[in-house]
């Protein structure tokens, strides 16, 4: 295999497996299933961040497609600590992949680069996924806009349905300010845990809306949420500078506030 190939130690059924890494990412030709269901979570000192929330919406997710997990959560838990103590650094994002007759988890190291935090530059592209609201492997779209942004310098794309609104980002929900009221969109999106956990728990009251990208300039700030970085500031969309390319006070506040939400959720 070539020099670039990372070779990962995964459970398949309480098994250990070695797989090439393109085979454990969803959306890539090597990915062998489209209709399965994935969660991806971060841990921190070896402890599963959200895990419980993650465990939820995986076999919420199962019912509304008709696929019976062949383990309860209980069993599956015990798989993601195996799999989290066998690996050799603390802080992971470790995956639950989940088909017909398939549980396989895995984990890598978290390799979080803290620059994020002072902002990061989106892409926008017009991508609408089939069934935003349930987290499948059927990943394709969402993966080559991710590749677009990337070869762009870009973190991350963001996603813009048929009416020039934003959805969501390829890996991420949006959150944006207005005016010191915060938005984010509440249909069409996947129900991100990070998401989940804001609008439970945030002191500064959410509104549902929708944003045309036409109308980016009016935006005071702008945030990206996923489980593997937690919030992450934007400074830019496409040419577009935010708040002069630093985060705002709302994101400041609520990222102080998630990293207190986050270490109550130890297990």
């Amino acid at each position: 295999f070539s020099i670039f190939t990372k070779m990962i130690q995964a459970l398949v059924n309480g098994l250990w497996r070695t797989f090439d890494e393109e085979e454990l990412q969803p959306g890539t030709d090597s990915f062998p299933t489209n209709t399965g269901l994935y969660e991806t979570f971060r841990t921190k000192n070896f402890k599963p961040i959200l895990l419980q929330p993650h465990l939820n919406r995986l076999f919420q997710s199962a019912e509304k497609i008709n696929l019976k997990i062949i383990y309860s959560k209980k069993e599956i838990e015990k798989m993601i600590k195996v799999v989290i103590h066998n690996f050799h650094e603390k802080d992971q994002r470790a995956r639950i992949i989940v088909s017909k007759n398939k549980v396989i988890v895995y984990t890598t190291a978290l390799d979080l680069d803290k620059q994020i935090y002072d902002g990061v530059d989106t892409l926008t592209i017009s991508y609408e996924r089939n069934t935003p609201e349930i987290k499948t492997t059927d990943y394709k779209g969402c993966l080559n806009a991710y590749k677009k942004a990337n070869q762009n310098s870009c973190f991350e794309a963001i996603l813009l349905d048929r009416n020039n609104c934003i959805l969501e980002g390829s890996r991420s929900n949006v959150f944006w300010v207005i005016s010191n009221s915060l938005f984010t969109r509440e249909k069409n999106v996947l129900p991100g845990i990070t998401r989940k956990t804001i609008i439970e728990n945030s002191p500064i009251p959410i509104h549902y809306g929708k944003l045309k990208i036409f109308d980016i300039n009016r935006v005071d700030e702008l945030f990206l949420t996923n489980s593997g970085s937690g919030i992450i500031p934007v400074r830019k969309v496409d040419s577009v500078i935010i708040n002069n390319g630093f985060p705002g006070p709302i994101t400041f506040k609520l990222l102080e506030l998630f990293n207190l939400w986050s270490k109550k959720s130890f297990k």
